[in-house]
């Protein structure tokens, strides 16, 4: 009896400790929610594309959001008078298109390391490049101005499709996002997301 009385509790705490949770953070309770692109120390289109896909992630994690997007952030906020994603930015956004929260975000690009060797070559050169990379974003109210939610992810990963001009500048191709930088992109936006993310057990 003792043994099957064991058993029984480790099978209920088993359960428990799998049972999906719903996420920390619920977005469909703000009403709309602006998506600003984010920005990068980066050139090419890293930015747009993981504000595509951290909208994708939120969206699957919250069926339920109401998230509209907005644009790049310089042209943006030079529309509402700002130079800097702050509250009183997020409010102008906010009676502008009708939002009720704004997230901004900022993809930091550093630790650029070519896999060839690029000493003898005068302007740039194609290559793949171990690249770190930082997330982080922000989730204003755009009515009281203070600040919602925060989060950030970094990852490291080996990225494709890069040219590296001489004086360690660094342009990531447009041709195929997805395939030069989507797994960096892809780690970076779930980890950043997981307030948003139904999860199991106690994580």
């Amino acid at each position: 009896m003792r043994k099957t009385a064991g058993l029984l509790l480790v099978g209920s705490l088993f359960a428990t400790a799998c049972a999906l949770r719903p996420p920390r953070v619920s977005l469909e309770p703000l009403g709309t929610v602006g998506l600003v692109e984010f920005r990068t120390t980066a050139k090419g289109t890293i930015g747009v594309f993981a504000a595509q896909v951290f909208l994708e992630v939120v969206i699957k994690s919250q069926p339920g959001v109401r998230i509209k997007e907005l644009g790049p952030e310089e042209a943006l906020l030079a529309e509402v008078g700002a130079d800097r994603p702050t509250s009183e930015a997020a409010a102008a956004l906010g009676r502008k298109f009708g939002l009720d929260a704004v997230f901004f975000g900022t993809l930091e690009m550093s630790d650029i390391r070519p896999r060839i060797d690029i000493a003898s070559i005068i302007t740039s050169a194609t290559a793949s490049a171990d690249v770190e990379a930082v997330l982080s974003i922000k989730l204003i109210d755009a009515r009281e101005g203070t600040t919602l939610w925060a989060g950030s992810a970094r990852d490291r990963r080996s990225v494709g499709q890069v040219s590296i001009f001489k004086g360690g500048g660094v342009f990531f191709d447009a041709r195929d996002p997805k395939e030069a930088y989507g797994d960096l992109v892809y780690a970076l936006a779930h980890r950043v997301t997981r307030d948003f993310q139904w999860r199991r057990g106690l994580w």
